[in-house]
């Protein structure tokens, strides 16, 4: 229902400028035609114009002629009746799909076409007046600066394909072997949700994932924009793919989807959907049929592995540890499971709730200390693989110190040593180093088993300002047997313990627990 008011000085003054040119030519009110377009019907309407024309300053036969003819004639006639006598104007408006037409009401005629008369230097307004002879068979395409007519030749003119790719809300890329537009993540093959936009007379398709498509875009609509046909559903139609890679058989639940339902597609081609709505009515559409299955049913990243559980669970990008602990949640498991992304901490995350103990048991033994573990993710969502991880070194940390050997009353310099030899076996170099300097003393013995482990780290170069000449050669005597401390195996780390003491002249430095 169009909005009625008042016009304005600046409108009536616009609508005479327009009657104006209007006077000389009717030729802005008539398609470019192409080739294949049969000029009959056009030439009668081009002669009823120039009847109209002729009465140019016959205000009562224009009057007249607003009231019967072709309804491009009776608006014409209306625009160039308000030339000779302009007066208070009512303006309408009509919501259109890209904004409100504005148009005065000159005549007993229809809204669209007292539209394309009045804004006829505007191809896309002036199409307005043709949507009728659309419909009985004839194509219409406005560019920025032309409207065309192909008459019943579905095919477009290339200066509106070209102009409609160019304005494709998508940054979309060519595969001109198989003539289509796709989105970055389909010209990259990854399986993905996608719709799809067929324009079989523009010669292409368009294809955009769910990833890519806008909640706020409508891809039907940009192609289509400007384009006046018999069949619009037919000569754009409209298809949207699971496309899942499924490699489960015939079996698998993925083999027998069903295609878009009529009415989500109807929808978005009314424009109540947009990209991104029509994919997600098509997925709340086919979820419980998918997850309703009662066959073990593994998907990362679109790609469907079936019953194969480790087949899935090497498909995921991750540490071995991340893995083992998703296979550990899902073995024994029935149903549908799915990650978007082929990410064990991603698989990780969704399989928490209902299978932490599973997924911690895999690492923690203890039952106690895989509570701690449990209630501190619980308390940290989103970080489920990094408490693993943490978990896990805790763990290795715990295995390599209880296969070390335990000692009481040692001495100063004994305790020192275990302590940066066990810091280097659970931390690396880096920390060992950084216990050395931070817990370097100002004298005694130490000072120089401390350049000596420096030395078996190959770092006594950096901190070798910080020891005397004499510390510098006690420790470097002792580099060989510290590296033998920091490198023999568990169980032969008290003999070399005692060998690099005993060379610092530390006789009786502790002893060794059963």
């Amino acid at each position: 229902m169009p909005r009625l008011r008042k016009g304005s000085g600046v409108r009536e003054h616009d609508l005479i400028a327009r009657a104006k040119a209007l006077r000389e030519s009717v030729d802005p009110l008539l398609p470019r035609r192409t080739r294949d377009c049969p000029p009959e019907r056009f030439d009668r309407l081009k002669a009823e114009l120039e009847e109209v024309r002729e009465e140019r300053d016959d205000d009562r036969r224009l009057e007249r002629r607003t009231r019967w003819g072709d309804p491009i004639a009776r608006s014409y006639a209306g625009l160039l009746k308000f030339y000779l006598d302009p007066k208070d104007l009512t303006v309408a408006t009509l919501p259109l799909p890209d904004g409100d037409a504005s148009y005065a009401t000159l005549a007993r005629s229809t809204r669209e076409a007292e539209i394309a008369v009045q804004q006829s230097d505007e191809p896309a307004r002036l199409l307005l007046g043709y949507v009728d002879w659309a419909r009985k068979g004839f194509h219409f395409f406005a560019t920025r600066r032309t409207l065309w007519c192909t008459g019943r030749d579905p095919t477009p003119p290339d200066e509106f394909r070209s102009e409609r790719i160019a304005d494709l809300p998508y940054r979309l890329m060519e595969d001109p072997a198989q003539h289509r537009f796709l989105c970055a993540h389909l010209k990259d093959g990854e399986p993905r949700p996608f719709l799809g936009v067929g324009w079989p007379d523009g010669r292409t398709v368009f294809r955009v994932c769910r990833r890519c498509a806008k909640t706020e875009r409508h891809l039907l609509s940009s192609l289509s924009d400007g384009a006046a046909v018999p069949d619009p559903t037919g000569e754009f139609p409209v298809t949207a793919e699971w496309n899942v890679r499924c490699q489960g058989g015939p079996e698998c639940v993925h083999a027998h989807l069903p295609e878009l339902p009529r009415g989500v597609r109807h929808s978005y081609e009314l424009g109540r959907l947009s990209d991104a709505g029509l994919l997600d009515a098509y997925a709340d559409e086919l979820k419980p049929r998918i997850q309703g299955t009662r066959r073990p049913t593994f998907v990362a990243g679109g790609v469907c592995h079936g019953s194969a559980l480790d087949a899935f669970v090497e498909s995921l990008q991750g540490t071995p540890l991340e893995r083992r602990a998703v296979k550990a949640a899902l073995e024994g498991m029935g149903g549908y499971f799915e990650v978007d992304e082929a990410v064990a901490s991603r698989a990780l995350e969704r399989l928490w709730a209902d299978h932490a103990e599973e997924i911690v048991r895999t690492i923690v033994d203890d039952p106690a200390e895989a509570r701690r573990w449990i209630e501190e993710a619980r308390g940290a969502p989103g970080r489920v693989a990094e408490i693993l991880k943490r978990a896990q070194r805790r763990s290795e940390e715990r295995q390599v110190l209880g296969e070390l050997p335990r000692y009481r009353d040692l001495a100063r310099e004994a305790a020192w040593v275990d302590r940066v030899a066990r810091e280097y076996r659970t931390h690396g170099e880096a920390a060992a180093e950084r216990a050395i300097v931070q817990s370097l003393p100002g004298e005694g013995k130490e000072r120089g088993l401390a350049f000596g482990l420096l030395s078996a780290l190959g770092r006594a170069n950096a901190h070798a300002w910080q020891f005397s000449k004499t510390e510098q050669e006690f420790g470097s005597a002792l580099a060989d047997r510290a590296r033998s401390v920091l490198a023999a195996p568990a169980e032969r780390y008290h003999d070399a313990l005692d060998a690099l003491l005993q060379s610092a002249g530390v006789a009786s430095w502790g002893v060794r627990e059963s």
